[in-house]
């Protein structure tokens, strides 16, 4: 069984993790360091999920990636949320970890929340392949960008189902 942190809170992300000796991830979350938000990852949490081996997807919801959204209000252009946005996280998680093994595409793009909460250069999911460019210019080398893109995930389920 893996454990996905997601959506818990502080108290219940230390409980879990204390009390869960499995493999541990966090399917769809982002670091609080750079958006205040409970829902968020903080530095210390991230600590606990890079020792533990996880990997942590990063979410593309616009409250997710910019302070002080306000849903049906906000606009992502005019508050300047794109891919950028995302990869400020993916940094900071690879900052923390110091290196590449520990972020991922994550999960909610369902299309549940719509595309007035999306990044404003994220017009479908076919746009996701312009992390590439938009992270080799950021310095990440091809091997991190398949880390990100896929090898991070099959290597933790390749471990966690073996």
């Amino acid at each position: 069984m893996i454990l996905d942190v997601t959506h818990l809170t502080d108290e219940g992300f230390l409980e879990a993790t204390s009390l869960f000796k499995g493999p541990v991830w966090a399917s769809h979350h982002n670091c609080r360091s750079l958006v205040t938000h409970q829902r968020q990852l903080t530095d210390d949490q991230i600590k606990i999920l890079v020792e533990r081996g996880a990997v942590i997807g990063g979410v593309f919801d616009t409250w997710m990636l910019t302070n002080n959204w306000v849903r049906g209000k906000d606009d992502p252009r005019q508050r300047g949320v794109n891919l950028e946005k995302v990869i400020d996280h993916y940094d900071h998680i690879c900052q923390i970890a110091g290196n590449s093994q520990h972020i991922a595409i994550g999960s909610d793009l369902d299309g549940a929340y719509g595309k007035e909460q999306s990044p404003y250069d994220l017009e479908d999911i076919s746009d996701l392949q312009n992390l590439k460019s938009l992270l080799t210019t950021r310095g990440y080398k091809q091997e991190d960008i398949e880390n990100l893109f896929h090898n991070n995930w099959l290597r933790f389920l390749r471990k966690a189902w073996k």
